[in-house]
């Protein structure tokens, strides 16, 4: 009688628990993994993997400072006019990065816990940074590589588009990560280390600027450049790189003039100036005709989404609240623009056009306004 039948036998048993010890192992393996990732990046997918170019090269015979005190900057968008790309690229990863920035908004995203726990962990940083995380801290080390994806984009995917009511992302949050990088960069004594720092405070900049759709957003994507800018300055100036410090020096330049012009293009369209409160207390409008020209003329065609946006909310209260020749003209404004082939103006115009601005948002606007006159008694 053979003994092949046996052997095979034998061999299929000792198969079998080599792979049971095998599978074991692994179980062991990610048990551990998963005790590591227990911490605040637990569960969260990692973005798909990305490169980050390298700086143009400074041709100094096309480098301008560009005139943002001619009258020509009136018709201009509100953007750098210097390429960013000088300074810091934006990387090439396909991902949204508002896909993991948004599950850090206040109140209800599903990792704000983590973010308010990361604030309490930040110490003083360097210079007039304020607090910062410090350099090791897991969620910066995890913002990292979302930071090196080529877009941000969180509206209408992600938040509604709902006028005075509509949704931010944490934007204390992306501000805290700029800084608490170019602190990091600071400290390390490589400097090609510190400049991929105060580059990535920069990308962060440049993603929070993309989508320009609220001004408040925009103002915080500035300040990460400036962060970012002011410290590629400062080390280019230690190294005695004289061409990169003037691409520094001009782009902190014009971060102030558009942080300016910001305030001079809100004021344009701003209607605090003309809110009243009558007898009963309640609010009215008293708009001259050409603010409204004004208005209209920003939200049809101004060169920024969000400044068309802070406009279209401006016609939303004359819509309710302007004379009736005003609540005519900024509802047919408004009417226009739903048909925009922009989705995001469209969404604003529709809520603008249909909704009525509640009780408790006109009451917010009465606190900047001082209280009425006592009435004179008659003898």
């Amino acid at each position: 009688m053979s003994t092949q039948p046996r052997r095979l036998r034998w061999f299929h048993v000792m198969a079998a628990g080599a792979v049971i010890l095998l599978l074991t192992g692994l179980l062991g393996v990610r048990i551990a993994d998963w005790a590591r990732a227990s911490g605040p990046a637990a569960n969260v997918a990692a973005p798909p993997p990305a490169t980050v170019p390298r700086p143009h090269p400074v041709a100094l015979e096309a480098l301008t400072v560009p005139c943002w005190w001619c009258s020509e900057r009136n018709e201009w968008p509100l953007r750098f006019r210097t390429d960013l790309d000088l300074l810091a690229p934006l990387g090439t990863g396909p991902a949204n990065a508002a896909v993991w920035f948004k599950d850090f908004a206040k109140p209800n995203g599903s990792r704000f816990a983590d973010v308010e726990a990361a604030m309490a962990r930040r110490v003083d940083g360097p210079g007039d940074l304020g607090k910062v995380l410090p350099g090791t801290d897991p969620l910066l080390l995890e913002a990292e590589p979302w930071c090196d994806q080529a877009t941000m984009r969180f509206y209408p995917e992600f938040f509604p588009m709902k006028g005075f009511e509509t949704p931010l992302p944490n934007l204390v949050f992306p501000l805290t990560l700029a800084r608490s990088w170019v602190a990091r960069g600071v400290a390390a004594s490589d400097p090609t280390k510190a400049m991929e720092d105060f580059r990535r405070a920069i990308r962060l900049g440049r993603l929070m600027r993309q989508e320009d759709a609220t001004v408040i957003g925009d103002i915080v994507g500035l300040a990460c450049i400036n962060a970012g800018a002011q410290a590629i300055y400062d080390l280019a100036v230690k190294r005695g790189d004289a061409q990169l410090a003037l691409v520094a020096s001009i782009v902190l330049g014009e971060h102030t003039a558009q942080r300016l012009m910001t305030a001079e293009r809100i004021t344009k369209t701003d209607l605090q100036p003309y809110v009243r409160r009558d007898a009963a207390g309640e609010v009215t409008l008293d708009v001259p005709d050409k603010k409204l020209d004004d208005i209209v003329e920003v939200a049809n065609t101004g060169p920024d989404r969000r400044f068309r946006m802070e406009a279209i909310l401006e016609l939303n209260l004359l819509r309710f609240l302007g004379t009736q020749a005003q609540q005519e003209r900024a509802f047919a404004a408004l009417n226009q623009l739903v048909s925009s082939n922009d989705r995001i103006l469209a969404d604003a115009a529709v809520w603008a056009r249909d909704t009525k601005p509640t009780k408790e948002y006109l009451q917010s606007a009465l606190t900047l306004l001082p209280p009425p006159a006592p009435k004179s008694k008659k003898h």
